[in-house]
């Protein structure tokens, strides 16, 4: 399926004018129209691809990786509350409990969704299989080529620039980052704020201190246990790509009896009110959750209703310090 882009290079006109002839959203004149329509069909495509007109069920859902993150519950309690004010209903899903996520999907798509928010880790192809390509979608923290989507940036290099940065102020030079696979942009533009951050003090980052796993509690429990116990003393600090990440490091450290933060610092990302029930409390990577729950539901709403929207980007954080940090010895 070609893309929107696609199109409008074909044609030799502007996206914006594509997305308004294939809406309808503002009047285009007829030569750019059939500009528009000529490029569609030499790229195979008909007319099965213009949204068909049909009653809004009012109801949205936000698709999720995992419930127990406290991240997507803060974001979505504020996403929750701007839908319901601009008259919609909000599901919240996650494909974690799925083994099939294609049928799931599928199944969401039953219901009559009028748009998706995307903060999953699917694949374009998943979603093509799952979802006709008129359905408005917004994706969190990534970008898919889908027709009618747009995407929400998070401030994901700066973030981890600053948590490392942070480590290498109070002295740290060995230090672990733990993160999400790298195949996937988030992750790869968190390992990179690391890097950079190294590479400006003259370090070169290490890949066997740059791991990848699911970014659960007890993933990273498990992995610190082995980690810890085959290198003891190797880092002296860590820095993950999410808080319940980060506090499954801490739990196996201090499992083996590794002090915190006189014997190891530890940095997590999102600032969650978990950060506050840790022994010491952590120190986290905040941004403003609260404008990322308000703006996915206004991309979503305006692309529902025929808007063309460009891409948004959260701006600016701030590293919140506390005790799990402190100077290297």
């Amino acid at each position: 399926m070609a893309t929107l882009k696609e199109i409008a290079q074909r044609a030799g006109v502007s996206i914006t004018t594509v997305s308004h002839v294939l809406n309808g959203t503002r009047a285009v004149s007829e030569g750019l129209r059939k500009r528009v329509l000529e490029a569609m069909e030499e790229l195979g495509m008909g007319e099965n691809f213009f949204p068909k007109k049909k009653i809004s069920s009012q109801l949205i859902a936000m698709l999720i990786d995992d419930i127990y993150n406290p991240f997507f519950i803060e974001v979505f309690a504020v996403a929750e509350a701007t839908a319901r004010s601009m008259d919609y209903h909000l599901l919240l899903l996650s494909s974690i409990e799925h083994g099939d996520d294609v049928l799931y999907l599928r199944d969401l798509e039953n219901r009559k969704v009028d748009g998706l928010i995307v903060a999953t880790r699917l694949s374009l192809s998943d979603l093509k299989r799952a979802f006709s390509t008129q359905l408005p979608m917004v994706f969190l923290g990534g970008r898919l080529e889908v027709p009618f989507s747009v995407s929400l940036f998070l401030p994901d290099t700066q973030g981890m620039y600053v948590a490392t940065r942070h480590l290498l102020e109070l002295g740290h030079r060995r230090i672990l980052c733990v993160g999400g696979s790298s195949r996937f942009s988030i992750f790869r533009d968190r390992f990179r704020g690391y890097s950079q951050a190294l590479e400006e003090q003259g370090i070169t980052p290490d890949p066997r201190l740059m791991v990848e796993l699911p970014l659960t509690f007890q993933e990273a429990y498990r992995f610190g246990m082995e980690f810890f116990r085959r290198f003891p003393g190797e880092v002296t600090g860590v820095v993950t790509h999410n808080d319940p990440t980060a506090c499954g490091i801490m739990k196996a450290a201090q499992s083996l009896h590794i002090r915190i933060p006189e014997d190891l610092s530890i940095v997590g990302f999102d600032n969650t009110f978990v950060t506050q029930l840790t022994h010491p409390p952590l120190t986290s990577v905040d941004f403003s959750k609260k404008i990322v729950g308000k703006r996915l539901v206004e991309l979503l709403v305006r692309l529902i209703r025929g808007n063309n929207v460009p891409d948004c980007f959260i701006e600016g954080v701030e590293l919140k310090i506390r005790e799990s940090t402190a100077q290297a010895k």
